[in-house]
C-alpha cells in the first residue's frame, strides 16, 4: 500500500495563491471582453443613430386645433 502524501502547509499555500490569481486572471479578462463588446455596443448605436439623424424627413408643423364636422364641410366647399 502507497502512502497517502499529503502537501505541506508551505505547498498548500503556494497553490492557493496560484488558484486565487488564476481566477482573478480570468475574471479581468472576461470583464475586458465585456468592455470591449459594450464599446463596439455604443459606436454601433452611435453610427446608427447618426445615419438616421441624416436620413431623418424634414418635420413639419401639426395644427391640432379641434374642428368641428361643419368646419370640414366648409373647407371642403
Amino acid at each position: 500500500m502507497m502512502p497517502l502524501l499529503l502537501p505541506s502547509p508551505a505547498s498548500a499555500e503556494r497553490s492557493r495563491a496560484v488558484s486565487v490569481n488564476m481566477l482573478r486572471r480570468q475574471a479581468l479578462e472576461r470583464l475586458y471582453r465585456r468592455r470591449e463588446a459594450v464599446e463596439n455596443l455604443i459606436r454601433s448605436l452611435e453610427s446608427y443613430h447618426d445615419v438616421k439623424t441624416d436620413d431623418r424627413a424634414v418635420c413639419v408643423t401639426i395644427n391640432a386645433a379641434r374642428k368641428s364636422s361643419s368646419d370640414f364641410v366648409q373647407s371642403q366647399i
